[in-house]
C-alpha cells in the first residue's frame, strides 16, 4: 500500500477541505483497476467519522439547474426548456458541461471538477450499458437483458432531450455532447448517487415517492459491503456551534479497520440485477436476490394493489430466495383463476374453490418453470469472448435467478399438496392430473 496519492486525489482532498467538508487523515485512495478502493493508512478504530460534506457540496437537481442556468446566462442564452428536464437529467447534464464548457466557467457555475477528476474513466465502468455485444447476449433470456434493453432506450432518449436544450444554449456545445458522454454520466448517477432523503434530519436510505438521486463527493467514494455497520448523521447548525454556517452529513463506520483494508459503506440490501444494473458488480449468493414477475389481467392487476405489489407496476411481483414473497403472487395468479371462471353459481362451492386451488398452482409452477427455462446457460458459450468479471457477474446473478424460481416451483407444488389434502379431507373426488396422464 502506498501513502502517495495520484495527484487528482490530492487535489480532490483539498477541495473538499476548501469547502468545509472534513476527511479523516487516515483515508487513502489506492488505484485500482475499477478507479480507486478507500483504503485505512493507519488502524482506524469503531465508530470513526471517516468523512463529513456540507450540503452544499451535494450535487442535487436544484444545484444542477441553478448552475446550467447561470452557465447559459454567461453564454448570453436564456433556456426555459431547462426547467422541462427531469432531475436525473439535470444531474447528468450539469456533469457533462464539466468536460465541455469548464474552460469558459468564467463565473465559476460548475463547481464539481475536482470531483469529477477522480471517478473512473468510461473503460473501467461495467455495467451492462458498457458491456460488449457479446457479453449481453449471454444475458439474453432473462429479465436483466430487458431491463438494460429498455435503460438504454430511456437514457437515449433523455440524452436527445438534454442535447436539445444544450444546443438552444449553445450549438458548439451540443456538438461535444455526446450519447458516450451522457452515458457516461448517467452511469456515475446510478453506480454513486443515494436518495435525497439522506440530507434530513432523520437519514435514511429508503427512497419516497418525491426523492430524488443525490451525489455526495467523498462519501461515495466507499464501495458497498452487504450489512456493514455504518451510520449517517446529519448535523445542524446551533448557536453552540457559530462555525457551522449551514447542515452537513458524515458517514460514520461502526467496525474497527486494520491498516491496508477497505473502508466500506453499505448501501442498503440490494438484488444482484440492481447492483449489475445500477453498479457494475454482484455479490455472490446474494441473500437479497429478487426476480419481477408480471402477471396479466384486471383481476391480478387489482390482487396487486391490494396485496403488495408495485404501485407503480400494476401486476407485478417480487420474490426473492426460499419464495418470500410468493404468498401475493400467489393471491393474484388465483384471482386471475377465478375470474376466469366467471361468477356462475354452483352448487359444490367447496369442490371449486379446490379445483381453482388446484390450477393456480400448476399455472404458477409452468410459469416459474418456463422462466427458468428460459435462463441462459452458465457458463455461456461464447465466454472467451467475454471479460472474466462479466463472466462471474452472470454466474452470481444466474445462480440467485434459478434458486429463486425452484424455490416458487416448490411453493406451487406445496399449495397443490395442500389443495389435494383439503379434497381428501371433504371427501371429495378430485383428480391429480400428474397421476391422470400417468394412468394413461
Amino acid at each position: 500500500m502506498s501513502e502517495q496519492e495520484p495527484q487528482n486525489v490530492a487535489a480532490f482532498k483539498a477541495w473538499l477541505v476548501q469547502n468545509g467538508a472534513r476527511i479523516h487523515p487516515d483515508v487513502l485512495f489506492e488505484p485500482v483497476a475499477s478507479g480507486f478502493n478507500v483504503v485505512a493508512g493507519s488502524d482506524v478504530p469503531a465508530d470513526t467519522t471517516v468523512v463529513s460534506i456540507p450540503f452544499s457540496l451535494a450535487i442535487t437537481p436544484a444545484l444542477s439547474r441553478s448552475a446550467l442556468g447561470t452557465l447559459f446566462a454567461n453564454a448570453g442564452a436564456t433556456v426555459p426548456e431547462l426547467n422541462e428536464l427531469s432531475e436525473r437529467q439535470l444531474v447528468c447534464t450539469y456533469l457533462c458541461m464539466h468536460w465541455i464548457a469548464e474552460s469558459s466557467n468564467s463565473q465559476g457555475a460548475l463547481q464539481h471538477g475536482p470531483y469529477i477528476n477522480t471517478l473512473p474513466s468510461p473503460e473501467k465502468l461495467r455495467t451492462p450499458l458498457h458491456f460488449t455485444p457479446a457479453e449481453v447476449d449471454a444475458f439474453r433470456g432473462s429479465n436483466l437483458y430487458g431491463a438494460t434493453l429498455d435503460r438504454r432506450r430511456d437514457w437515449e432518449v433523455e440524452w436527445e432531450q438534454c442535447k436539445t436544450v444544450v444546443n438552444a444554449a449553445n450549438p458548439s456545445w451540443a456538438a461535444a455532447f455526446t450519447w458516450e458522454r451522457y452515458l457516461t454520466a448517467s452511469t456515475y448517477l446510478s453506480s454513486r448517487a443515494f436518495p435525497s432523503t439522506v440530507l434530513s434530519e432523520s437519514p435514511t436510505l429508503v427512497t419516497t415517492a418525491s426523492s430524488y438521486p443525490v451525489l455526495l463527493p467523498g462519501i461515495d467514494a466507499l464501495n458497498h459491503a452487504r450489512g456493514h455497520s455504518v451510520s449517517w448523521v446529519v448535523s445542524s447548525p446551533s448557536a453552540s456551534s457559530p462555525t457551522s454556517a449551514e447542515p452537513s452529513i458524515s458517514l460514520v463506520i461502526h467496525a474497527p479497520t486494520p491498516r491496508g483494508a477497505e473502508l466500506l459503506n453499505n448501501y442498503g440490501p440490494k438484488p444482484n440485477s440492481e447492483l449489475i444494473l445500477g453498479y457494475g458488480f454482484s455479490l455472490p449468493n446474494n441473500p437479497d436476490d429478487t426476480i419481477v414477475l408480471k402477471i396479466g389481467g384486471p383481476s391480478a392487476a387489482s390482487a396487486s394493489s391490494s396485496q403488495g405489489g408495485s404501485a407503480s407496476s400494476p401486476g407485478k411481483w417480487e420474490v426473492g430466495r426460499g419464495a418470500r414473497g410468493a404468498e401475493p403472487v400467489w393471491e393474484a395468479v388465483l384471482a386471475a383463476v377465478r375470474a376466469q371462471g366467471g361468477d356462475e353459481e354452483d352448487e359444490d362451492e367447496e369442490g371449486d374453490a379446490i379445483e381453482d386451488e388446484l390450477c393456480a398452482a400448476d399455472m404458477l409452477a409452468e410459469m416459474a418453470q418456463s422462466l427458468y427455462d428460459r435462463l441462459p446457460p452458465f457458463p455461456p458459450a461464447n465466454k472467451a469472448e467475454m471479460r472474466p468479471e462479466v463472466v462471474e457477474m452472470l454466474g452470481h446473478y444466474l445462480e440467485g435467478q434459478r434458486n429463486i424460481l425452484q424455490s416458487l416451483v416448490s411453493f406451487a407444488r406445496d399449495k397443490e399438496a395442500q389443495a389435494l389434502q383439503r379434497a381428501r379431507e371433504e371427501g371429495l373426488d378430485i383428480v391429480d392430473e400428474e397421476d391422470e396422464e400417468a394412468e394413461d
